[in-house]
């Protein structure tokens, strides 16, 4: 399948799934009108029997009630698929456009942005038309944090190649994780830091009440004293009414003691009840699948447990759900004056956190890692014409077709390079424009996309595992006080510690020293190039100063010159942004000048 026929079929999906939404929107809205129909039926029927006396009138009240409240929780889960469906579509209609060139709505990663990281800011890992921005689809706080983390931090061999094999098998679950993504998207990521905090540390102490043995007793003697009263005064009628009346307000009273106290729980988790649906939902999914990769196992054993963990989750969500009842206040009042409501959910979830509290935290764990894996799993399919790259032991670098997957696939040109055998440093020459600062950008994303367990854009990579350092944009700072120049020297002190630090290194430098005068400019990269070379760290220098170029006579293996340069064609010039062997012979200045009258020789 190539990118068009990727493209073909989420358009196809979202007709389909267009369809499905406005046949839904049709059948809820004859559900509104039912309901409306009940209740006005249901006055009209009381009006018309109230001769009949107080036992027809509860019964048929409470016959109408029954028949409005089911009406409301059908009408309530065909709401809920509309939505769900409403958010699908909105989410194939995303892939749609990042595939075309526009922006995702997902969280472009921006406030992990760091100009201290060792690359990074100069490789535009995060912020808009980023590398994060492109292939997220975290909808968690704790997804985005490890997305985030995949793309800073350098992985082992052993941990890229479980990551790999993590999401060549979820790509098989297209349609589930599809539905993954769906679930989490519109939730309030904030919940679910609330609803961790509330049951590590503010939950138990709240709920000391409910184990008071008055609270106790009251909890199960209403339910079964009002509904017994209400049985004996329809058939009885007299008295009975006069004492259930007398019970009703008891239980009343009862209730509003209480409800200052269920308020303040309420109040911390009412929302969260759709997150943990959600989430219940997703666990069992992954509980219930059959993972053969090594990473996934390990992931989903950790929820495994006896109630299963998304079980137990789906009954908390139930409490809460039972809980938020009070917020109407029709079945409010009725279902806690006959059966004290709030007490008897607030007891379940005392019930329920004395038994779960410690596993609820490694059930979010485990779904924002899968998270991560799902967000490289639809970067897979989108780009089938993409390839995992191959991990080496020993340094290594080898790319065909390698291309910048932020440039538009009808726009981008693709770049054969590899690295010698033995260690050198590669300067690269050009004039501005011609593509050195993008042949860098291109070969330090594909690296942190294979470093990630990700497909790459290329058609070969081959690459043994470096940590990258880069020195491309240089700040300066008012508010510092730093100069550009100022800025550039502890750039190049930050690379000197790093490359010291660690034997890996592998650095990529675009036109240092910009910041001083040509002759500086010039000794201060020759002898920075020299000190790479003497510790035999690998790198790519782009420049535009063919001096620096003349290393290579001294240095003749351990330096080599490439370039990208002008092409001219019929008296106009144009960039083929192709990397050569050899330093540049041809610049753009002298022809620009020419072309507006001026000459370099005079």
């Amino acid at each position: 399948m190539s990118t068009p026929a990727v493209l073909k079929a989420y358009q196809a999906k979202a007709t389909l799934l267009q369809q499905e939404i406005t046949a839904l929107k049709g059948i809820i809205n004859r559900y509104s009108v039912l309901r409306l129909g009940i209740f006005v039926l249901a006055i009209l029927t009381v009006y018309l029997l109230f001769d009949y006396g107080l036992g027809v009138v509860a019964i048929t009240g409470i016959v109408m009630l029954v028949a409005f409240l089911i009406l409301v929780k059908i009408q309530f889960k065909k709401q809920a698929i509309y939505q769900f469906k409403v958010v699908q579509l909105m989410l194939l209609q995303n892939e749609i456009s990042i595939i075309n060139g526009e922006k995702s709505v997902y969280n472009n990663g921006s406030q992990f942005a760091d100009p201290q990281h060792p690359y990074s800011d100069d490789l535009d890992v995060f912020g808009e038309n980023a590398v994060f921005a492109y292939i997220n689809r975290c909808a968690t706080l704790d997804g985005n944090k490890l997305l985030a983390k995949f793309l800073k931090d350098v992985a082992s061999k052993i941990v890229i190649e479980e990551r790999q094999e993590a999401i060549q098998e979820l790509i098989a679950h297209e349609e589930e994780t599809l539905d993954f993504r769906t679930r989490l998207f519109n939730l309030d990521i904030k919940q679910v830091g609330i609803i961790t905090h509330f049951f590590n540390s503010l939950l138990s102490k709240e709920l000391s009440f409910i184990k008071s043995p008055s609270v106790k007793l009251i909890t199960l003697l209403t339910p079964i004293l009002n509904i017994g009263l209400l049985i004996i005064a329809i058939i009885f009628n007299g008295v009975f009414w006069s004492i259930l009346t007398l019970s009703l307000l008891f239980s009343g009273v009862a209730a509003l003691f209480f409800k200052r106290r269920i308020d303040v729980i309420h109040q911390q988790i009412s929302e969260s009840a759709v997150v943990l649906e959600s989430y219940s939902v997703n666990l069992k999914w992954m509980e219930e699948t059959e993972w053969n990769s090594t990473l996934l196992n390990n992931i989903t054993n950790t929820i495994k447990r006896k109630p299963s963990l998304n079980s137990e989750i789906k009954t908390l969500s139930k409490i809460l759900i039972d809980l938020n009842y009070r917020l109407n206040p029709i079945a409010g009042i009725f279902l806690n004056l006959f059966f004290q409501w709030d007490l008897r959910c607030i007891k379940k979830l005392n019930d329920w956190e004395a038994k779960n509290q410690s596993q609820l935290i490694n059930g979010f764990e485990a779904l924002a890692q899968f998270e991560v894996f799902i967000s490289l799993v639809v970067l897979d399919h989108n780009h089938p014409d993409w390839i995992y790259p191959e991990i080496s032991e020993s340094p290594h670098f080898k790319g065909e077709s390698v291309g910048h997957f932020l440039i538009d696939e009808h726009k981008r040109v693709n770049n054969d390079f590899s690295l010698a055998p033995q260690v050198t440093v590669d300067v690269i020459t050009g004039s501005n424009m011609a593509g050195k600062s993008t042949f860098l950008r291109t070969i330090g994303v594909n690296m942190i996309l294979a470093y990630a367990g990700a497909k790459v854009c290329a058609s070969v990579f081959e690459t043994s595992i470096f940590k990258l350092i880069s020195y491309m944009r240089i700040k300066d700072s008012l508010a510092d006080q730093t100069s550009t120049f100022k800025a550039e020297i502890d750039r190049l002190k930050m690379i000197l510690d790093f490359t010291l630090a660690h034997q890996d290194s592998f650095v990529l430098i675009d036109e240092m020293l910009r910041g001083t005068n040509s002759r500086d400019k010039y000794l201060g990269s020759k002898v920075f190039i020299k000190k790479l070379i003497s510790q035999e760290t690998p790198g790519f220098i782009a420049t535009h100063d063919l001096q620096v170029a003349e290393l290579e006579k001294h240095y003749p293996t351990q330096l080599r010159n490439f370039h990208f340069d002008i092409q001219l064609e019929k008296g106009e010039m144009f960039f083929d942004y192709k990397i050569k062997k050899g330093e540049c012979k041809t610049f753009n200045a002298s022809l620009l000048l020419k072309a507006i009258g001026l000459s370099l020789e005079e």
